[in-house]
């Protein structure tokens, strides 16, 4: 992944906020987890378009209370359809002193509805400072 060192002060920086952005709504997340680990991709594959070739990445667990998300799950599933769309995660993250925005791409893999929240479970693919 590029950026793999911004990924890293992520992963580490603890009480950060996140807001998830799809198309042009936004909604907040209440927790969230960011871990490097395997995946099940043995040789280069595409998914809807996008090319997965490496069996390690970023995956992000994210919880929102807004339960208003679920209906736009299924457009934006990696699985049958190929017209799926990718969720930016938004956030500030302090760099040299500095406050910068982060906005990490994403595309959704699972999702877990309970009564009141909606987890999501994502792999990130970039990570870019805007």
């Amino acid at each position: 992944m590029e950026n793999e060192d911004l990924m890293v002060q992520l992963v580490e920086t603890q009480n950060l906020s996140y807001v998830m952005h799809i198309e042009a709504k936004s909604y907040p997340i209440h927790g969230i987890s960011i871990a490097k680990s395997t995946i099940p991709v043995r040789k280069p594959t595409t998914r809807g378009g996008v090319y997965f070739t490496d069996v390690m990445a970023y995956k992000i667990k994210a919880i929102t209370q807004d339960l208003s998300i679920t209906g736009e799950i299924p457009k934006l599933m990696l699985g049958p359809s190929t017209d799926f769309k990718p969720i930016l995660i938004k956030t500030r993250l302090a760099i040299n002193g500095k406050e910068q925005p982060v906005t990490l791409t994403t595309h959704l893999t699972n999702a877990v509805n309970t009564k009141g929240q909606v987890e999501l479970n994502l792999i990130a693919d970039l990570v870019e400072l805007k």
